[in-house]
């Protein structure tokens, strides 16, 4: 089989660059015939991807000097690096990104002539992949965002939407992620295939010892959509009942956003700031975190949760979706959710909200904390989240849909 994956994004920054470099290593391993088309900072070393060959990795460069001159546009309106912001891109930048996608990938089509097409995220580049397709099958990999940036740029949805009309399959990451899709996509209960996400099991393992009592981790963007903002606040506020709490914030932000909420952190007693960390060091960050903490206004299904129980940690989280419908019921007793506040859109918070919400958070910290060690995770715990896992169900998804 001839697979020709397509990121919009930069591999290995977030989820769905993670999400292809687990598939392609899978592929890789399996035998699959692979290339990727994927974006890249213009002057920036091409990454390994899954251990393919780095002739087969094609890249777009963007920033000044690039085919698109300007910065990665990103799924989130904050990403862990500078990028551009849909809703702010003009007439001229919308055009020239979608001529410069569509250009490249018709080249990786007439090159490689693939069996399927894997596209990653249900927005303007997957839509270029179906109207160029042809014959070939397109699956579209959903993480939620395309969800969001259709609810957020109704100007830009409807024409995205007639252009994913053509796709074969959605690979999504929960039930709820399901229905969203068929009902936005008018999708037939068939095309739509739930794999889950995934996380490293050799990495992601207890540590030989409890970790301290009253040490959090958080772990993500730093952005608003993060809810980082209102767990400083939370934290503060507990930490003045409790003084021998800590807080360690590991990730990255960009943008005037990312400065203001580095210099709340920076502001914060017991707050320190770890940057953005490869995951053997993520790991050993939860090793040495009682709670990991995650209150985000919106996700698709944070593995970064999976990851932190397989670790060792208490989990806080807000009640998201995601989270109830596809992991709560794994994760058990050693997850506590926070209410999830009113929000205005996908994932803002609504005028008025955020002081319940930081009351909700700071009450769910305590509770965590007060529960003491989290009941030793087992492998049959977090089997189904294996990376092996979903790339096996996205395989079968890629047979089902590929003439023999």
């Amino acid at each position: 089989m001839r697979v020709l994956h397509f990121l919009t994004q930069r591999p290995g920054w977030t989820g769905s660059g993670t999400t292809l470099h687990a598939l392609v290593q899978w592929g890789r391993q399996q035998g699959l015939e692979q290339r990727v088309l994927c974006l890249l900072p213009v002057g920036e070393d091409v990454p390994s991807v899954g251990g393919l060959d780095p002739a087969h990795l094609q890249v777009i460069r963007c920033g000044e000097g690039g085919e698109l001159p300007f910065a990665i546009p990103g799924m989130s309106d904050v990403m862990p690096y500078v990028s551009t912001v849909f809703g702010e891109m003009d007439a001229e930048q919308l055009e020239v990104y979608g001529q410069v996608l569509g250009t490249r990938l018709a080249s990786s089509l007439n090159e490689f002539q693939p069996d399927v097409i894997h596209a990653h995220h249900a927005w303007i580049g997957a839509g270029i992949a179906c109207e160029l397709a042809g014959s070939v099958p397109v699956i579209v990999h959903g993480h939620g965002t395309g969800l969001r940036q259709m609810g957020l740029l109704p100007r830009l949805a409807e024409g995205v939407r007639a252009a994913l009309s053509r796709i074969t399959a959605v690979c999504v990451l929960h039930e709820q992620h399901a229905e969203d899709y068929a009902r936005v996509l008018a999708l037939d209960e068939g095309q739509v295939h739930i794999v889950g996400a995934g996380f490293d099991q050799e990495i992601f393992v207890p540590g030989s010892s409890p970790a301290p009592r009253g040490r959090l981790l958080f772990a993500g963007k730093w952005a608003a959509a993060k809810g980082l903002g209102p767990l400083l606040t939370a934290f503060s506020q507990l930490r003045s009942q409790r003084p021998e709490i800590e807080l360690a914030i590991a990730g990255a932000g960009s943008g005037e956003e990312g400065r203001r909420l580095e210099q709340r952190l920076e502001n914060t007693p017991g707050v320190c700031s770890l940057g953005r960390l490869r995951p053997p060091d993520l790991a050993e960050a939860m090793v040495q975190s009682q709670v990991l903490v995650l209150p985000s206004l919106f996700e698709g299904l944070p593995l970064v949760l999976v990851e932190a129980a397989a670790s060792g940690c208490r989990l806080v989280c807000t009640d998201l979706p995601g989270v109830r419908s596809g992991l709560s019921e794994a994760l058990g007793d050693r997850l506590h959710l926070c209410p999830m506040p009113e929000l205005v859109g996908p994932d803002s918070l609504a005028p008025g909200a955020e002081a319940g919400f930081v009351q909700n958070l700071e009450a769910t910290l305590a509770e965590a904390l007060d529960a003491g060690p989290a009941p030793p995770v087992t492998l049959q715990t977090c089997a189904p989240f294996a990376w092996t896992r979903v790339a096996e169900r996205v395989h079968r998804v890629w047979l089902g849909v590929v003439p023999t």
